[in-house]
């Protein structure tokens, strides 16, 4: 079967619009599942790095020289005299031909008062083997204060 210029890129443009609204409902429903979750914790949801937290996440990653660095996906809260920041984020390592991208769900916390290094400055990562959502439970429980 041979396809014109034309049924071709027909067929390529139905494959790309397919492709373009699968991801669409994905990034829709984790989006929402990810709201969910900011609300079962008593947190908030943002897409976005609203906080401009990527140039303070960049020198704590355990990797020299990680470029790119993006956070999104951020779900932050009070906790006690801090704010708690569970978030992806997404950076490259490597140079040139041999770059990698890094897509991490990570947690810190910084003081409110903005005095002062908090108990806990440094980035702490979920397990990649489990999925998004369960990386951001395993945290967000990981960090939970004990209740006595």
């Amino acid at each position: 079967m041979t396809l014109t210029p034309s049924e071709f890129l027909a067929v390529m443009l139905v494959i790309t619009g397919a492709a373009a609204v699968a991801q669409l409902i994905v990034r829709q429903r984790r989006v929402a599942q990810l709201r969910a979750l900011a609300e079962e914790w008593r947190m908030h949801f943002s897409a976005t790095d609203r906080f401009q937290l990527a140039p303070r996440v960049a020198p704590r990653l355990p990797v020299p020289g990680a470029a790119a660095v993006r956070v999104s996906d951020l779900l932050y809260g009070i906790e006690r005299e801090n704010y708690r920041y569970v978030f992806c984020t997404e950076y490259t390592t490597g140079v040139l031909r041999t770059k990698t991208g890094i897509r991490r769900i990570a947690t810190f916390v910084e003081p409110r008062d903005g005095s002062g290094a908090p108990a806990c400055a440094s980035l702490l990562f979920a397990p990649q083997v489990l999925p998004l959502i369960e990386q951001y439970r395993h945290l967000l429980r990981e960090c939970e204060e004990p209740r006595g």
